[in-house]
């Protein structure tokens, strides 16, 4: 049975919501729940539950989603998001809760979170915030900026032998793997978007193990409705480059030297320009990174680690859109 939301506020809420000062946060999060069309995700996540007026009802959809955001964007494990929704009173308003409510335990997040990838909803939602984008003109199409950017695994890669006991092999990274970057050696995942020239929105999004190299994900993160592409040069190839101006999608992939065929001073400065088209993809990974504490993936296997990617591009998004649409933008 699905869980639903209680409407009503207690005394003490009706209170607490006379106070005219409010947090950082209890703003971010007012204007993130009004921006956001929570009933058409509610509508998306319904088949993951059995229709049935039997047995204990769940979590409601959109307050398990809603914790989803939170976790993502304060960067917080399952037992850190269960103690900061008992003491925070922003967390509480966002997700609709009273104050005297019984908080639930943060194992029920946990299954919330394998229900979503086992129901392979992750594209859906994504999907659905991108077209709520779309709907408020934010999305402008002129190109698509494209990168990737490499993850830590959460854990270092273990020997394989004899002695392994059941728990030491559930706690190793199997799907995480190895990488060099410049002189430089990654054991772990590899983040990829596509983002909207101009708006910066992120259209298209991949998240693979380390060792896929770049250019094997360049068609799926092109929309197909941009007119140029900018990306640095680990994606560029001759062929693409033909097929792109045939089709009338200018070429923007920096070009690249070659054994006994250095770039042309034309070309350096082509790539020049070129760069700092393409240098405005490099801003959500800097987010992710530095705000949101994705330098080291959460968790010990590709599926869990690519819903926590989706998230915090949905994030991105939703702020984004908020940033764009706000009086004077």
């Amino acid at each position: 049975m699905i869980g639903k939301q209680d409407p009503q506020i207690s005394i003490l809420d009706g209170a607490l919501n006379t106070r005219t000062k409010r947090s950082r946060s209890d703003g971010l999060l007012k204007k993130i729940d009004s921006f956001v069309n929570w009933e058409k995700l509610e509508i998306l996540c319904e088949g993951m539950y059995k229709s049935s007026r039997r047995g204990r009802p769940t979590l409601p959809i959109v307050f398990s989603l809603k914790c989803l955001i939170l976790q993502y964007m304060y960067n917080l494990s399952d037992p850190a998001l269960e103690d900061a929704l008992i003491d925070r009173l922003s967390f509480q308003r966002f997700l609709g809760i009273s104050f005297d409510s019984e908080i639930p335990d943060f194992t029920t997040i946990w299954r919330f979170r394998d229900r979503l990838i086992k129901a392979n909803l992750l594209d859906k939602i994504f999907e659905s915030i991108l077209e709520q984008l779309d709907a408020k003109n934010i999305i402008l199409r002129r190109g698509t900026l494209i990168d990737a950017t490499l993850v830590q695994a959460a854990r270092k890669p273990g020997k394989h032998n004899g002695n392994d006991t059941p728990l030491r092999k559930a706690q190793r990274d199997n799907d995480a793997s190895h990488t060099k970057k410049g002189k430089k050696h990654y054991y772990g995942y590899k983040g990829h978007i596509g983002t909207d020239q101009g708006s910066n929105i992120i259209r298209k999004r991949r998240f693979t193990t380390a060792s896929v190299h770049d250019i094997s994900e360049r068609e799926t993160l092109i929309s197909g409705d941009e007119r140029s592409i900018f990306a640095d040069k680990a994606y560029g190839d001759e062929e693409t480059k033909r097929r792109m101006r045939k089709g009338g999608v200018y070429y923007g992939i920096l070009d690249k030297g070659r054994r006994n065929r250095p770039l042309s001073k034309k070309q350096k400065k082509d790539n020049k320009q070129k760069s700092a088209v393409r240098n405005a993809v490099e801003r959500p990974f800097a987010y992710f990174k530095n705000r949101l504490g994705f330098r080291r993936v959460r968790y010990v296997n590709l599926k869990r680690n690519e819903l926590h990617f989706t998230f915090l591009c949905i994030i991105h998004n939703i702020r984004r859109g908020i940033a764009l649409t706000a009086p004077g933008a």
